[in-house]
């Protein structure tokens, strides 16, 4: 396998472009130029036919890097606006895009009606009046779209616009409503929001087709030349095809729910205003019912039972994980459960996916370590484990910087997470 140096890892000599990543800034992306050299190097030892999964998808950067790489691809990922996101960065959009948006454009100025057409609990806290009004004008004309694709789009737009205007802190992916003096200050209209925001992300699609056309990669009906398959699905229940890999590049949402990264409360807004059936008919999340839903529904995101019996069968995979409870208070042993949660699910997720992976196939897996109780979380070392419990070897163990991932400014996730592994395995 072609050597990979902490440089390369950092993004050094590869194409630091972003391909579309602009389009809305997604929690924790990961770094198209990293994961450019991680699937180069990682191509370079397969057959001619490659064939990539990455079940926690999140905004789809490992699957746009592959399409630059002519491979087959599939994503899935329990957040639907992941699911929308990617659909609309791995789709290859006509010209008629942008004579779409021109048109698209002109009926927004025009709407005038003060109807709020959403209602939810706490809206009148997270959005302003004349917000809503100005939000609801844009929806009205985006569900007038005869074109689902272009829906989509406006969708990702809209959902982008709905972060920078509402209520919440940006400082934190957790929703903290800001105080009443900066609301009553900040004079801001969502169309134009939309306008500029829209203007700048049709761009990055036609860039993103361009690089695609040089390689070609794209058909004369305008069509990605490989499989693109992008799903909602819970990677814990099961993935969501028939199909078999060779290729797995991915990044879980690691860590607990107090200190990992909340993609479900950053989701929450946006995903009242955007109708589910525009997203995936297969959604049975009831995620608008509750901030907290999509999380809790995530990696280690809800309480198992039994917890003696689950440590017990856990422990026997992973010393690293039984290590790390030792000496604790019972109180302290309360407090740091969630890590138990989180790496049941992991487990179990691992078995789901280790059952799509062809053999001599190889598992790039990008994670970090945090700490919890004062004490470190060793998720890689713990990874390792689990996967060997089930006859998957590590070929590398590779470190780098977390440079340019998106991540929040002001808690105590963003100071430990300054560091992540990339660990390379191979099934047999």
């Amino acid at each position: 396998m072609e050597s990979i140096s902490p440089d390369i890892l950092n993004g050094k000599d590869f194409d630091n472009r972003d391909y579309a990543r602009k389009i809305i800034n997604y929690p924790a992306m990961m770094v198209p130029c990293v994961q450019e050299s991680i699937i180069k190097s990682l191509i370079s030892e397969l057959p001619e036919k490659v064939s990539m999964i990455d079940p926690f998808m999140g905004a789809s950067n490992t699957l746009v890097t592959s399409m630059r790489y002519g491979i087959n691809v599939f994503g899935q990922d329990i957040n639907p606006l992941s699911v929308l996101v990617s659909q609309v960065k791995t789709h290859i959009y006509d010209d008629d895009l942008r004579e779409g948006f021109k048109n698209i454009s002109e009926k927004i100025r025009r709407s005038w009606s003060n109807k709020i057409d959403i209602s939810f609990k706490n809206i009148d806290k997270w959005f302003k009046k004349d917000v809503q009004i100005e939000l609801s004008q844009i929806r009205r004309v985006i569900l007038k779209e005869e074109n689902l694709f272009h829906r989509k789009f406006y969708w990702v737009i809209l959902a982008e616009v709905i972060r920078l205007t509402n209520n919440d802190r940006t400082s934190t992916f957790k929703m903290h409503i800001r105080t009443q003096e900066d609301i009553e200050k900040r004079k801001l209209s969502p169309k134009d929001f939309f306008f500029r925001i829209a203007e700048r992300s049709i761009e990055d699609i036609f860039n993103l087709k361009k690089e695609l056309e040089k390689k070609d990669l794209i058909t004369s009906d305008n069509n990605f030349k490989h499989d693109v398959d992008v799903l909602w699905g819970d990677s814990k229940e099961r993935i969501r095809t028939e199909k078999s890999y060779n290729l797995l590049v991915t990044s879980p949402p690691y860590g607990d729910n107090h200190t990992t990264v909340t993609y479900g409360q950053f989701s929450y807004l946006p995903l009242q205003w955007i109708p589910k059936s525009d997203i995936d008919n297969d959604i049975n999340l009831n995620y608008l019912d509750v901030i907290q839903e999509i999380d809790s529904q995530s990696l280690g995101g809800k309480n198992i039972s039994e917890y003696s019996v689950i440590e017990e069968n856990l422990f026997s995979k992973s010393k690293s994980l039984k290590q790390f409870f030792e000496g604790f208070t019972y109180e302290e042993e309360q407090k740091a459960k969630k890590v138990t949660n989180f790496v049941f699910d992991l487990d179990i997720t691992i078995e789901n996916i280790l059952d799509k992976m062809q053999s001599n196939s190889f598992l790039a897996w990008t994670i970090g370590n945090r700490t919890v109780n004062n004490k470190e979380v060793k998720n890689d070392k713990i990874l390792i484990e689990l996967m060997e419990d089930k006859g998957v070897s590590l070929l590398t163990d590779l470190n780098r910087d977390i440079l340019a991932k998106r991540m929040p400014e002001k808690n105590n996730f963003s100071e430990l997470m300054r560091k992540e592994k990339i660990l390379i395995f191979k099934k047999k």
